[in-house]
This record gives structure tokens, sequence and C-alpha cells, in this order.
């Protein structure tokens, strides 16, 4: 998963008890003006559309169309998890009740399981640093992120993964989360 294609999901409050963890409206407002333009420039040109210009229109219909939502309900005491198309999103509710805690995990791409760079390395990346001491050349091959991570009985769940350079941002997320859910929040690595 690389940093430089992803989305980044933003974080409202539409009211007291509700915090909504999703695809910003920008993302949607920029991919129909895409489709908007290429829908454009198809009915202008003669002969009708080919079949990469089909290909693409669907391609980014799709991502247009595209919902990844988190919607943590105090009211109801529940997690909703939607994903996929909006016309036929999967939802996944998790209660309250079956929340054990929220988790930021570090790893850093990379690195040894298990060794000391390791270590030094998810160290840091909480920190929302680096291991090294910043002066020298990073290795590319290198990439600090940072997971938060709902643990609940009987498993867990992937809410967000960010470079390690946004640590300051997913803690005040976190936080906020947590706090509604009334669960604890701690730092740890990934299982």
């Amino acid at each position: 998963m690389s940093d430089r294609v992803s989305i980044p999901l933003v974080l409202r409050a539409p009211d007291p008890d509700r915090l909504v963890f999703a695809i910003p409206v920008w993302y949607r407002v920029i991919m129909f003006g895409i489709l908007a333009v290429i829908f454009a420039g198809v009915f202008q040109a003669p002969g009708g559309p080919g079949g990469l210009a089909c290909a693409l229109i669907v391609i980014v219909a799709a991502g247009a169309l595209y919902e990844e939502k988190w919607t943590f309900d105090a009211g109801q005491g529940r997690v909703a998890y939607r994903t996929g198309l909006i016309v036929a999103a999967r939802t996944t509710v998790i209660e309250f009740a079956a929340i054990e805690r929220f988790r930021i995990a570090p790893h850093v791409e990379g690195t040894i399981p298990g060794s000391e760079d390791e270590k030094t390395e998810n160290a840091a990346a909480l920190k929302g640093g680096r291991g090294d001491d910043g002066g020298v050349r990073r290795s590319r091959h290198k990439k600090p992120y940072l997971a938060l991570v709902m643990e609940c009985e009987g498993g867990q769940y992937l809410v967000d993964r960010v470079p390690a350079r946004s640590a300051a941002r997913l803690r005040e997320i976190a936080s906020r989360m947590a706090g509604l859910c009334g669960k604890p929040l701690t730092n740890g690595d990934l299982d």
C-alpha cells in the first residue's frame, strides 16, 4: 500500500453523539468532474465512444461511486463500517460492547520482523519520526506507517493506515473515536 495514491479519510462530527470517518467530499467532486470532462469529450467526437473511452468511463464512475465509511454512533451504541460501491456496499456492524480497545500500531516496511532495526524504527514511527539521525539520506525501502486498529472480541479491524509523519493527526482521530466509544487507546505493535 503506497501513501502516494491513498485518499486520506476525514473525520466529521455531524452531531455530538456521532462521528463519521469517510472519504472526503472533495474526492467525489473531483471524480465527478473528471467523469463530466470524459463524457463531454466522448460526445463531441464523431462516431460515438470507443472501447477505451467506455472502459475509462466505467473506471472513473466506479471511483466516483466508491464508499468507505466508519460511523461511530453513541446513541445506538454501535459502529457501522460500509465499503464498496454506493449502490452495492457491504456494511459490517460492531456493537460498542464488543470493542475492547483502540490501538495505534507502528509498521515499518523494509525492516526485518523481530530485529533491533524494526524495534528502533517502530519506536520512531510512533513518535512520528525516523529511526536514524535524520541527517543521513534515508533508505528508500524503509517506509514507516501507523495503523489505527479497533480490537474486538474475536478479531480486529484496521480503521486507517497512514504515513508515520501523520502521527499527530491519527492520534487526534483515534482519541475522539475511543472517547466516543468509552474505550481505551493504546500504542503497540501489529500482531
